[in-house]
């Protein structure tokens, strides 16, 4: 049984997860590395594994020794992207900003407490704040803390969203609480140091409540160029893209 009083079924659970820890792994995986990992039997790790390669959902080198994600897994993620209707009506505005501001956009999405890159066009020179492979905690952000600012000022809201990708000091939950406020007064989040080495800097507005009610664009930029005048010209950039988009006037 659940938390919630439903009944899971432990062939699905499995499979989950085994999906889930793939797709957090760069490298591929042994049967045996799997099976550690996930508390499962080698022989039942073997049987899954046999199931999903023959399915398409894991794929095997050319030895037969390691597994990792198939293509499958990519159809299916393709899928959910072409069929949300949120990604659907914010892709070109994602493109829009893209062309005119000449640097990385990006589209996440809360879920579970950490923000997701849904979507990136990128300039190489430019780092992304979302990684693509894996998701960031959405208070580490501009992107998360610009749909965090929806909850600022519902304690119980914000804390269940933040239990699920870390557990943050009192003085912390102060300072962020603090900070969403000043983010609801602008209307766009600011990243001016990153929290990840990894992650990018930027501005960040977020969409539409009745479009997309956890989702948020992201304009980066190279480390030092976020000046209050260029960050203002930025958030700007993204409303009025928004505004296009959901207008037709793209």
């Amino acid at each position: 049984m659940t938390a919630d009083g439903t009944s899971r079924v432990k062939s699905a659970d499995r499979t989950v997860e085994l999906l889930e820890l793939l797709a957090a792994t760069p490298d591929r995986r042994t049967l045996v590395e799997l099976a550690r990992d996930l508390g499962i039997p080698k022989s039942s790790m073997h049987g899954l594994l046999r199931t999903l390669v023959q399915r398409g959902w894991v794929e095997t080198d050319t030895a037969g020794s390691r597994y990792g994600l198939g293509v499958q897994a990519l159809r299916t993620g393709a899928a959910y992207l072409r069929t949300d209707r949120a990604v659907r009506r914010l892709t070109p505005v994602v493109d829009l900003l893209h062309r005119q501001l000449d640097t990385t956009v990006q589209l996440g999405r809360l879920v579970g407490g950490h923000m997701v890159c849904l979507l990136t066009r990128e300039k190489s020179d430019v780092r992304p704040m979302l990684r693509t492979e894996w998701p960031a905690p959405a208070y580490a952000t501009a992107i998360g803390r610009v749909v965090l600012a929806r909850v600022a000022d519902d304690d119980e809201a914000l804390a269940r969203i933040l239990s699920a990708s870390a557990a943050l000091a009192p003085a912390d939950l102060r300072a962020l609480r603090d900070e969403l406020l000043q983010v609801v007064e602008r209307g766009h989040a600011v990243d001016q140091r990153s929290a990840d080495p990894d992650g990018g800097y930027g501005v960040a507005v977020a969409a539409p409540p009745k479009l997309g009610p956890y989702d948020a664009i992201g304009v980066c930029v190279p480390e030092g160029d976020l000046t209050a005048d260029r960050v203002s010209e930025l958030a700007d950039a993204i409303r009025a893209a928004i505004i296009a988009g959901l207008t037709g006037r793209i």
